[in-house]
């Protein structure tokens, strides 16, 4: 089949597509297409706009994204911190009740199960906000195992998020000076005008500043998004879904493209969230990898030439003089490094900075020459996303 033609396909409606109450929303303000993920229909896709448009938005503006895809995983009970920290290398102690955390879920050979940002509630009560899995299942399936005073249940809560520089001028158009004192990764629970009941955390998508707002009644899911763009639309508001562009900049990964249950911490550079701590899920297994060292490795590259497509569907073929040495997991072109990037696992004795390498989409089409780059490509320090919001 001719590569124009790996996108002519479309997906059969199904029972089991489900719908949050945000779909019908965003299909108003203009989605046209979506992905299924974590059994829900996500909007990517919306009609007029291309995706640079977008891309600039997040950059400079503020866009808005349905990702009621990211439903919580509620864990509770009287083991919920003691199941909360058997599930991840991060020490759960140093998450604070109202703090947030980005915590690998690792399964028994230290391979990514799943990639939540974790909502500390209360003392035993969070939420996973995960990526693609089914990862409620893994969780109760370790807490019956392991015999755990412990509930995990899928919430009904449905986010938005509001992602780009002007995503807080938004919210303060909405609640006021507050949210400004809002700290990266940390939360409020709050108000809209009228009573709407939210949680608001400071994380995102993007490497902008951006924030995520959890609506806790659904019956007022029409109200609030009416509201964030009437108040959003004086500001340049665009509704607007997952930029891959911008995440791949920033070297945020996603779950079951870049990484998975194929690959481990230190494949992915990820060591730095093995926290010390008594035990964990997958803790003899990535204490043997630490002494054995890796094999292979997730670097980032780029390639010359003429721009990439947006649409990426893959995995590409990495080589080295004329052999194959891994695969490449998103190529794209970047449009403020200007020139095309991206992803990919190799063997670990080309993953230096520098090293030469080819990527190739199919066997019949050319090799391209890239070039092996450290990661992230922009803001290495997250200074753009972890700024203050309440100096002078």
């Amino acid at each position: 089949m001719a590569g124009r033609n790996l996108f002519d396909y479309r997906l059969v409606h199904s029972a089991r597509y489900q719908k949050s109450p945000l779909f019908p929303i965003f299909r108003r303000l203009g989605a046209t297409s979506f992905l299924w993920y974590n059994h829900l229909l996500h909007a990517v896709d919306f009609e007029g706009q291309a995706k640079e448009q977008e891309y600039w938005a997040i950059r400079n503006g503020v866009t808005l994204w349905d990702v009621s895809v990211e439903r919580p995983v509620e864990i509770d009970g009287p083991d919920g911190f003691a199941l909360m920290d058997l599930l991840t290398p991060r020490d759960m102690r140093k998450c604070a009740v109202g703090q947030c955390k980005y915590a690998l879920i690792t399964d028994e050979h230290g391979a990514v199960v799943n990639d939540p940002v974790v909502l500390r509630l209360a003392e035993n009560r969070f939420w996973l906000c995960p990526s693609d899995s089914d990862v409620h299942l893994w969780a109760k399936g370790v807490a019956v195992g392991m015999g755990l005073r412990a509930t995990v249940r899928l919430t009904d809560v449905y986010p938005i998020q509001l992602q780009g520089p002007k995503a807080p001028d938004v919210l303060q158009a909405i609640m006021g000076e507050r949210i400004r004192a809002l700290r990266y990764y940390w939360f409020m629970e709050t108000e809209f005008p009228g009573g709407i009941p939210v949680i608001i955390t400071r994380t995102g998508w993007t490497g902008e500043v951006g924030y995520e707002v959890f609506l806790l009644d659904n019956s007022r899911a029409e109200e609030m998004l009416d509201l964030v763009v009437t108040r959003g639309k004086p500001l340049g508001l665009i509704p607007a879904g997952p930029n891959h562009a911008r995440r791949v900049e920033a070297s945020i990964l996603n779950n079951q493209a870049d990484m998975g249950l194929d690959t481990n911490l230190y494949e992915l550079g990820l060591e730095w969230q093995i926290e010390p701590k008594e035990r964990f899920i997958g803790k003899e297994a990535l204490e043997r990898v630490r002494q054995e060292g890796i094999r292979r490795k997730l670097v980032g590259f780029e390639v010359p030439g003429e721009e990439a497509p947006h649409e990426f569907e893959g995995p590409w073929s990495v080589f080295k003089d004329g052999r194959r040495i891994g695969q490449a997991s998103a190529f794209l072109y970047s449009p403020s490094l200007k020139k095309n990037i991206g992803l990919a696992m190799i063997a670990v004795e080309y993953a230096t900075p520098g090293e030469r390498i080819q990527v190739q989409r199919l066997p019949e089409e050319p090799r391209h020459p890239a070039t092996v780059v450290p990661l992230p490509f922009i803001d290495p320090k997250k200074a753009i996303p972890k700024r203050r919001l309440d100096a002078s």
